[in-house]
């Protein structure tokens, strides 16, 4: 392995884990300390990572991108990826809670596509307009206080409605996923007692990860990978030996 590929690689392992360790590194690429050494060396310059002892430590990001029409900018082949793999998850018969995320829509989209006949809890205003004609969807809407910048409704009474509802799988947008205390994010606090709602009320959780997600974090902690059952993502990725979960 060449240098550069090798030095590639260590970011990519240390976004993943959080963290790495020189003499691990050592064992894995069986180079010296010295020259792992270098390389997080050369890496920190370039601001790919932070330099710890004996080690190095991730650069998480928040990148605060409250606005939803600000994400919506931001590329979605990641989030088409996502929606196709959701929607194998998903049986005839089985109520789903489709939550405020670029994803959600993404699988809303998908879902006019097929004749699966569900139920579909959201609340979501771009999800509600899209599966609103589809005769093959009960279609429930969680209302509430609006929050314009975010697309969504998000507060007590929302929290309350979900009270009567028994959900079978639910697909959670998150910010940010820390593998290395497990904790996961987003940015508003009433979002984020709104995700753990339906976390309790969900027989089945699924968190939908674009790659940027595993280093940036949000501002409100709403619980952690233990809560979670899978992980459904763009690409494989590695470094989550302690998630119990499966990743799909």
């Amino acid at each position: 392995m060449f240098a550069k590929e090798r030095q590639e690689d260590i970011v990519n392992k240390i976004n993943l884990q959080g963290s790495v360790k020189v003499k691990d590194l050592a064992l894995d690429y069986e180079v010296t300390e010295d020259c792992i050494r270098k390389d997080l060396s050369l890496l920190e310059k370039q601001g790919l990572l932070k330099k710890a002892y004996g080690g190095a430590v991730s650069i998480r990001n928040n990148p605060h991108l409250y606005n939803s029409s600000d994400r919506k900018k931001t590329p979605n082949n990641e989030r088409i990826i996502i929606a196709q793999k959701a929607l194998e998850l998903i049986n005839d018969n089985e109520t789903i809670y489709l939550d405020v995320s670029l994803s959600s829509l993404e699988i809303a989209l998908l879902l006019n596509e097929f004749s699966k006949k569900i139920t579909v809890i959201t609340n979501m205003i771009d999800v509600l307009n899209t599966l609103r004609n589809n005769q093959n969807i009960k279609l429930i809407f969680i209302g509430g206080t609006i929050n314009h910048e975010r697309d969504g409704f998000w507060d007590s009474m929302a929290c309350t409605m979900l009270d009567y509802f028994r959900i079978d799988k639910a697909f959670l947008g998150v910010v940010g996923v820390n593998t290395t205390n497990g904790q996961i994010s987003t940015y508003d606090i009433d979002d984020g007692f709104m995700k753990r709602k339906v976390i309790a009320q969900s027989h089945k959780r699924y968190l939908m990860c674009e790659s940027r997600k595993f280093k940036e974090d949000g501002d409100f902690i709403f619980g952690s990978l233990n809560d979670i059952d899978g992980l459904i993502v763009s690409e494989s990725i590695h470094g989550l030996n302690d998630f119990d979960g499966h990743v799909i």
